[in-house]
């Protein structure tokens, strides 16, 4: 067994060459123990090639994220004349730092030579150069392939272990920023063991080429991909955005290593931008952990990239927010073109760019992550991936087609499906306190002390979940808004000063701002239900939830395009809630959508409870919607005779058939011949009766007695009874 050589280590060393606990390489004991790599056996690096459109999914979202496929040789090219631009050049002595190497009066600037103020040596060129040997000879240089504001960047094959890997060293080892930037990388690296973070492989030192001291060079693996920089620039032209879904699968694996810095390494990363993420075969990696810093460091440098940085980072300082603001607004940059994103304005409104008016959750994360006071952003890298997968959810249902559904970590399901009765559907409206109470109810803290008597407590009898937990004498947070719910729900008249109580304690808690909207929709003070709605949804715009409030008082505002839009988003997102699609009906039919209606309602799954009442009213949208002026649409016959087909009882099944051709009858009365191009294929029959009026009329006379059979109480069968007569066909002779 070889041990490992770093001092205080001394663990084994693998069959690769590596330090099993450290990482650090081993010299092999002699040439024979180790043979090196012939360079005639390393892989050739791919030349740069544009990126294919093939999508693959990454196994921790599922088949939600799809992102452009990496080939594995897909390397990053050397770099045919390395040197740094030169507005990027300056005086490598920290007291001087003066603009050196550019170009005058039309001389072409130097890479290379003396500081003119005070003699310092600079070279703006790699300092390492093909075929030179690194770390002992381990690593054969093969050339330059990128420059960060910390250094050079080179590509190296590993002659003891056969791989390609990446080099990266400092511009000036005396610059003492750039120094300890380096260890903060170093030690970032090699603590982050993630699969979105770069793995750092060892340490290695090598002799200035100019002043002879050692420089230190972090070796890490060699990503096959490309930055999401760029794959931006690779796009066709006058398509410089990548797709708004793939950037937030980007963003969701960005936040996953964020998420493992800041809580399990309780470090920031400060410099987040489209240069500092790879998409690589191996998955999207976060790379140059060069400005990290503890979260408790108040004192060290700040670290950043114009336009990525939140411009009030030096007032705040950075944060868990300022890392998340970063996030934003690269996935803004990327998404859509941004004029002013370099000057950092504000995130665009939805009239200025089309897709923030096409997807407005996305807009609201962007808004909520990128807001001027931190306290309003999201608490963590979690919390904004919790949401960003739902604004997701969102994005693949409308451009797929398909249904994205998942259970919310922040709401319950529905309560209760409100509008779904076919006797008032769309001629009498839901009732507007059943369909307030019937919103999901915010999940309940399972570490709250009170959770275990909260899950106990029915919530069919408010009155008695008011007076058992009112009495608690240690009432939580939960158990306080309990409470409040169960007032609300019995129109207690102490229920405002019980939500200005909590919004005095949690002034910030989106729940105190959700229960005072359902209390204002249940009080009909629709202004204030909406601005509470709102602020819910501000703060959580991936959930289902607030968008049916907001689709609720848009309807209850008789803002009926408003609430389509609402209720559309979260119907054919996830289909559980039904209350959705019933909602979708009406909203279209009052825009005088007849067929929009009906087919919201016809989209119910079959296997839903409510999939018989949705059919039924889909049948009855279609035939309500059927006035003398207007023709009906397409599918009217062929939704009619489904009536036979609908496990519904006697009475229901009459109740329908004589809507229906009560509606067709009137269109035959008044002379209007059936139009070819609205209704297709015109049938010579309607539920087995021949579709004339004098058919139409013999039936709709046998609904009519046997519901006059089946009528409850004498003086319905008698309106009934009329009815049949009224439609009896007579015969003069």
């Amino acid at each position: 067994m070889i041990s490992c050589l770093k001092a205080g280590c001394g663990a084994e060393i693998g069959d690769e060459g590596y330090c099993t606990r450290c990482g650090t390489a081993v010299r092999p004991q002699s040439r024979s123990a180790v043979a090196p790599v012939s360079p005639t056996a390393r892989p050739a690096p791919a030349q740069p090639t544009t990126s294919t459109q093939v999508t693959t999914s990454l196994a921790r979202w599922g088949l939600l994220v799809r992102l452009p496929e990496i080939a594995a040789s897909d390397l990053a090219p050397v770099l045919d004349d390395p040197q740094v631009p030169e507005h990027k050049r300056f005086c490598p002595s920290p007291g001087c730092h003066r603009q050196v190497g550019r170009a005058r009066s039309g001389r072409l600037g130097r890479a290379e030579g003396f500081c003119p103020a005070c003699g310092t040596r600079y070279s703006f060129r790699p300092l390492l150069h093909p075929g030179e040997l690194v770390g002992d000879g381990q690593f054969e240089v093969e050339g330059a392939i990128a420059h960060g504001g910390l250094g050079w960047v080179y590509r190296a094959w590993d002659c003891w272990v056969p791989r390609w890997v990446v080099l990266k060293g400092l511009i000036d080892p005396d610059d003492p920023e750039s120094r300890q930037a380096a260890v903060a990388e170093l030690t970032a690296l090699a603590d982050a063991n993630h699969p979105n973070i770069v793995s750092v492989l060892t340490v290695v030192r090598h002799p200035h080429p100019i002043t002879g001291r050692d420089v230190d060079y972090i070796v890490m693996e060699c990503l096959s991909g490309k930055s999401l920089k760029q794959l931006r620039r690779e796009r066709p032209e006058g398509d410089r955005q990548l797709p708004v879904d793939q950037v937030c699968g980007f963003a969701l694996e960005v936040l996953a290593a964020l998420d493992h810095l800041h809580t399990q390494r309780g470090l920031l990363y400060c410099d987040l931008s489209a240069d500092n993420v790879i998409h690589s075969s191996g998955g999207v990696k976060l790379i140059d952990l060069g400005a990290v810093r503890r979260i408790d460091d108040l004192d060290g440098p700040v670290w950043g990239k114009s336009g990525y940085q939140d411009p009030d980072i030096v007032t705040h300082g950075p944060s868990v927010a300022t890392d998340l603001y970063t996030v934003a607004r690269m996935m803004a940059v990327l998404s859509f073109r941004f004029p002013g994103f370099l000057a950092s304005d504000p995130i665009p409104s939805p009239q200025e760019v089309p897709l923030l008016a096409r997807h407005p959750s996305f807009a609201g994360l962007l808004r909520r992550a990128t807001h001027r006071d931190p306290r309003r952003r999201f608490g963590s890298a979690a919390e904004m991936a919790e949401q960003l997968e739902g604004v997701l959810r969102e994005i693949r249902a409308l451009q797929d087609g398909l249904p994205f559904p998942a259970a919310s970590a922040r709401f319950g399901p529905e309560l209760r499906v409100v509008g779904a009765d076919p006797d008032t559907f769309l001629t009498v409206g839901p009732d507007p306190i059943a369909a307030a109470l019937a919103l999901p109810d915010p999940q309940v803290d399972p570490a709250d002390p009170h959770a275990g008597l909260l899950a106990a407590i029915s919530t069919e009898s408010p009155d008695e979940t008011e007076r058992v937990l009112a009495g608690l004498p240690d009432p939580s947070l939960e158990t306080r808004l309990r409470v409040v719910r169960a007032r609300i729900e019995l129109r207690h008249p102490g229920t405002g000063e019980d939500l200005d109580e909590l919004t005095r304690m949690q002034p910030r808690d989106w729940r105190i701002d959700w229960y005072r909207g359902l209390w204002s929709l249940v009080e009909v003070r629709m202004a204030t239900a909406q601005e509470s709605v709102i602020a819910v949804l501000d703060a959580l715009p991936g959930e289902a939830a607030p968008k049916l409030a907001m689709a609720l008082c848009a309807e209850r505002s008789g803002a009926a395009r408003r609430a389509e839009d609402y209720y559309a988003t979260v119907w054919r997102t996830d289909p559980s809630y039904v209350s959705a699609a019933f909602g979708l009906a009406r909203a279209r039919f009052a825009q005088g959508d007849v067929a929009g209606g009906a087919a919201a309602l016809d989209a119910v799954p079959e296997g839903s409870r409510y999939a018989v009442t949705a059919r039924l009213c889909a049948i009855l949208t279609r035939a309500r919607g059927y006035a003398a002026e207007r023709a009906p649409v397409a599918d009217f016959f062929a939704a009619a005779e489904r009536l036979t087909t609908l496990e519904l009882d006697d009475q229901r099944r009459e109740l329908a058939v004589a809507e229906v051709l009560e509606s067709a009858l009137a269109w035959q009365r008044a002379g209007r011949s059936w139009p070819h191009e609205a209704a297709g294929s015109i049938p010579t029959n309607l539920l087995g009766h021949p579709l004339t009026e004098r058919g139409m009329r013999d039936r709709l006379e046998s609904a009519y007695r046997k519901l006059a059979r089946l009528a409850p109480t004498t003086a319905q069968r008698i309106i009934l009874v009329d009815k049949a007569n009224r439609r009896r066909n007579r015969s003069w002779i």
